[in-house]
């Protein structure tokens, strides 16, 4: 009884929250941002193959300012703060 209990408890913190790790696919990140309820993942820039998303959500464990870079359908980057783009054009136009 007493491990059914601690089961239940790691996988009701596990649920809600949002792992990601490099080389995961969308479809996997896109189902994590919904059980975290995060709403859905935001297209934010599509760039050659690589697209940018962030979560829609700002929902307490939501970060709306966290990149999701993918290319080829696999996570190959996560960013906080400034696009990689923006974070380019403010360091070359010192």
């Amino acid at each position: 009884m007493r491990r059914l209990i601690t089961f239940s408890v790691v996988l009701l913190i596990a649920c809600g929250t949002m792992q990601p790790y490099i080389g995961m696919t969308f479809n996997d990140l896109y189902g994590q941002v919904a059980r975290a309820d995060c709403g859905w993942l935001e297209l934010v820039l599509g760039k050659g193959d690589i697209l940018v998303y962030h979560v829609a959500l700002s929902n307490p464990g939501c970060n709306q300012k966290i990149y999701y870079y993918f290319q080829d359908d696999q996570l190959v980057n996560i960013d906080q703060g400034k696009l990689y783009e923006q974070q380019y054009r403010i360091e070359n136009n010192r």
